[in-house]
């Protein structure tokens, strides 16, 4: 879940920053509440409970990026979904700090790459809670020059991260032989993938759903290495809720997610509409959207939603045996104690109560 690397400098820096939530909190652009004028069809009670919890403010994690927990955000805002639950939904879509920002109460929810993403922010002080996860697996990745072929020639090379590395990458290359006290990780905070094939670094962190797909348009040649095919187990893209909002209004949260999950089955079948839709607001707030990268991204990760998602349940359904790999390997890297990561940082209720026999029930009730 991440913007497209050649955009993120463009999208950060195209900035307005506004009073947004609360208590004069401040963020950066706030777009398109409410557009829908559609009619509730839910019933008029739960309709007066939605509306009681008044607006919520989702903090895209990476601006306009067609990853699954963003575009299908836009799309149920677009599409009325938002509007036929009820719900007033506000959108923040180039903050530096999304995690800071649904912690504190002036936003409502966010995306997290991984469950470790998010044990370890809670580990650190974050106040939400996980309620949404796409998928079983790892969407990172370890991408090398082509010279390499085996991930124990990273030792004495240069492997470039975005701080903290992902534990699920770490474990890979343990699980690999590799002697990770001697590669040279580097913090790399420029984002751009062709540093693998122009610049110092030997190796890159990477998501498979995005780098790889840059590199490979522009005709570059490498390898990957995925945590999977060393039975690393993983998460990606996992939905956070401020807990103090989700105490209060956890109805209105799954009504949040049925809306969600109800514009990811749509577009999972209609990609180039809900792209249009992208880039529109992405052309709204002056940012650069690459359609062709940003469909492929999409594609990619519905696919891996998809074949990913727990056996015999709904998408988006997570569980405690699902998140507990990583709550062990985060606590065994030490990274975290295990004091520190609550039974709490996760409701694995929410979402199963969305669906019937694996079929989202919509709109609800």
């Amino acid at each position: 879940m991440r913007v497209g690397v050649v955009w993120l400098a463009l999208l950060l820096g195209a900035a307005t920053t506004i009073a947004i939530g609360t208590a004069g909190a401040t963020s950066t652009q706030l777009v398109r509440q409410g557009l829908s004028a559609r009619a509730a069809t839910i019933p008029a009670a739960a309709c007066a409970r939605n509306k009681a919890a008044g607006p919520m403010t989702f903090v895209s994690p990476f601006g306009f990026d067609a990853s699954v927990g963003i575009l299908d955000v836009f799309a149920a805002q677009t599409l009325g979904y938002f509007a036929t639950e009820c719900l007033t939904v506000h959108f923040v879509t180039n903050s530096y700090v999304p995690n800071p920002l649904v912690s504190s109460g002036a936003a409502t929810i966010t995306g997290e790459g991984s469950a470790a993403d998010a044990m370890l922010d809670v580990a650190n002080g974050s106040k939400f809670v996980g309620v949404s996860t796409f998928g079983d697996v790892s969407d990172y990745a370890i991408l090398t020059r082509k010279s390499i072929t085996n991930l124990r020639q990273l030792q004495g090379q240069v492997l470039g991260y975005h701080a903290p590395i992902p534990v699920v990458l770490t474990e890979m290359l343990q699980a690999a032989h590799v002697d990770v006290a001697k590669v040279e990780e580097v913090n790399d905070t420029s984002y751009d993938p062709t540093l693998l094939i122009h610049g110092r670094f030997d190796a890159l962190q990477a998501y498979q759903s995005n780098e790889p797909l840059t590199l490979k348009a522009a005709g570059d040649r490498f390898n990957e290495f995925l945590p999977s095919s060393y039975g690393v187990s993983g998460t990606f893209n996992v939905q956070v809720v401020n807990e103090k909002f989700l105490a209060a209004h956890s109805a209105a949260v799954a009504d949040f997610l049925r809306a969600e999950l109800h514009a990811f089955d749509y577009c999972a079948g209609h990609v180039a509409t809900c792209i249009a839709d992208e880039a529109a607001y992405a052309k709204d707030a002056g940012v650069p959207y690459d359609t062709a990268h940003e469909t492929k991204e999409w594609k990619f990760e519905v696919t891996l939603v998809q074949g990913h998602t727990l056996p015999g349940k709904g998408i988006g359904t997570e569980t405690r045996g699902e998140w507990a790999p990583e709550r062990a390997a985060v606590v065994k890297a030490g990274l975290a104690k295990s004091s520190a990561i609550p039974s709490s940082i996760e409701d694995a209720s929410l979402v199963p109560a969305l669906y019937s026999n694996q079929k989202l029930i919509w709109p609800g009730n």
